[in-house]
């Protein structure tokens, strides 16, 4: 059903008002009229009006006047008037009425036809300006509704965001303390001088993976690091001959099982500025992705360059290879390749992009290159060599620095897990210090009263009484102080902020790496 318009007609004479409303009848409009400039203005406040035909010649006000009133007042301003008048207007009162808003004039007797069509034009305006008012309206009230859905998912995804970071937390301490006596029991039994060629191969193997293990536990304390690819880089100057080595001897299990081999082929030796565990994350992720879309026995060809100023590496398969438009989307997050071969979109799309993401954060770059399917493909890897220093540093980068001398320390360790106090005072015990062990926080406390030793490293998640309770009772309780060391699984900021109001000076997160807890000992030996 058509909207009803409301016209308003304002004419002194009532004669007048009769005619018009006689011109103007029509279902679609309302009449509304009015003898002076008051009962005009008050019909205008008390409705919705779409046109105004307005008389020029008024007692007391004048249409112009009027015209004006209503111009000035921002509710009405937008109302088409159409002023009627029986006398020739010159043009200066033309364009008086135009300046008071007019947008018509029509001189009485009015053609009945001209003054219907011109209003029909109004009234055609107003329902659509209406219409897309309401609709804006509308659109209004669906936008608050949206936003206020967002706001809730976003919230929402804020608490699930805190919850995986909560689980991350846990989860990596977790993992970390059966890490933490495999640590230090593989640093004891490395320090052994007699060892057979097996046994030292393999524990170069197990400390490699430890090392591995750790930086993968690190990572599931900032997840947000790995979508932002800010990952903290740890470079050194490494041999990239033996860090891709290194990357391989992780992948030669499956490699083995898929009857493949990958030959390494290093055009000189070089040496560059990286971070080894994540260049050998890059170089093992290229493999696993080279072996996974070859054929059982295939060879995958890994070769290392030096191009000017950057190192190059190109691992190189003849696989299922990959089509021309598939090439800029492999290093997309989650993304999967479509081959026409069966079995060759599995993975959940992770790898190659996080690759991408680690080379750029080395300055480098990783690129994809395939003549198409079933042509193979090769994946260059380019890192920076960056300026050659510590040319005396070994294969892994860490140059042998000379055995730190400390002074014999008296030593209290709170652990509660026992193959961890165990491993960790075994490996005290052998640089000459003394060591007494307690495994509750209590006990603990207690065993520093009595024995009031120079350091004491204390665990955090203790049974009976938290580590950071028990350093408190012991800087409350024993002066003068010792060195508060903190071993735990906890490694986020908060965790060394609550340490640290604690009064624990050092906060290692384990498995400990020992070299530095040496020179913290070493530290507290050398002082007077």
């Amino acid at each position: 059903m058509q909207e009803i318009i409301n016209i308003l007609l304002v004419d002194d004479e009532s004669r007048n008002l009769d005619i018009l409303d006689a011109i103007l009848s029509d279902p679609g409009y309302r009449l509304l009229r009015a003898d002076n400039a008051d009962t005009a203005l008050r019909t205008l406040l008390e409705n919705d009006v779409a046109a105004i035909v307005l008389d020029i010649k008024m007692p007391n006000v004048s249409g112009f006047e009027l015209a004006q009133l209503i111009k000035g007042t921002k509710k009405f301003r937008q109302i088409p008037i159409v002023f009627l008048t029986a006398y020739l207007v010159d043009d200066k009162d033309v364009i008086t009425g135009y300046g008071a808003g007019a947008v018509d004039y029509l001189t009485k007797p009015v053609n009945p036809e001209i003054l219907r069509h011109k209003l029909s034009v109004f009234a055609e305006l107003f329902r659509k300006t209406r219409a897309l008012a309401e609709l804006n309206e509308n659109l209004e009230s669906r936008v608050q509704e949206r936003t206020l859905k967002l706001e809730k998912s976003e919230a929402a995804l804020r608490e699930a965001n805190e919850q995986k970071d909560r689980f991350l937390a846990t989860l990596a301490h977790e993992l970390r303390n059966p890490l933490a006596p495999l640590r230090t029991g593989l640093d004891i039994l490395l320090g052994e001088s007699e060892q057979t060629p097996t046994a030292a191969h393999t524990l170069a193997l197990m400390n490699r993976q430890v090392d591995h293990m750790v930086r993968l536990i690190d990572d599931l304390l900032d997840v947000s690091r790995i979508s932002r690819g800010t990952l903290e880089m740890r470079k050194k100057h490494v041999d990239l001959a033996e860090v891709i080595e290194h990357a391989l001897e992780t992948m030669r299990p499956a490699l083995v099982r898929r009857k493949q081999s990958a030959e390494v082929r290093a055009e000189v030796p070089v040496t560059a500025m990286v971070d080894a565990t994540r260049v050998a994350q890059i170089v093992g992720n290229l493999v696993n992705n080279a072996s996974k879309h070859s054929a059982i026995g295939a060879s995958i060809q890994v070769v290392l360059r030096l191009e000017g100023d950057d190192a190059t590496i190109q691992v190189i398969d003849d696989g299922v290879g990959i089509a021309p438009d598939q090439l800029a989307r492999v290093f997309e997050m989650f993304t999967k390749i479509e081959r026409s071969l069966p079995g060759t979109n599995d993975g959940l799309g992770i790898g190659l992009a996080l690759s991408r993401q680690l080379a750029e954060l080395h300055g480098g770059s990783l690129r994809a290159a395939s003549a198409g399917e079933g042509k193979g493909a090769a994946f260059t890897l380019t890192v920076p060599v960056g300026i050659a220093e510590n040319a005396g540093a070994n294969a892994t980068g860490e140059s042998k620095a000379p055995p730190v001398t400390t002074s014999k320390l008296s030593i209290v360790v709170i652990e509660d897990n026992e193959d961890a106090a165990e491993m960790l005072a075994t490996w005290l015990t052998g640089l000459g210090h003394q060591v007494k062990v307690a495994h509750t926080g209590p006990a603990g406390v207690a065993l520093v009263v009595e024995v009031r030793p120079d350091v004491v490293l204390c665990d955090v998640g203790l049974p009976e009484l938290s580590g950071t309770e028990v350093c408190r009772q012991i800087v409350a309780a024993v002066t003068p102080t010792p060195l508060m060391i903190a071993l735990t699984g906890w490694g986020m900021e908060e965790d060394r902020r609550r340490t640290a109001e604690a009064g624990v000076r050092h906060h290692l997160v384990k498995p400990v790496d020992l070299e530095k807890l040496r020179a913290i000992l070493s530290d507290v030996g050398r002082r007077p």
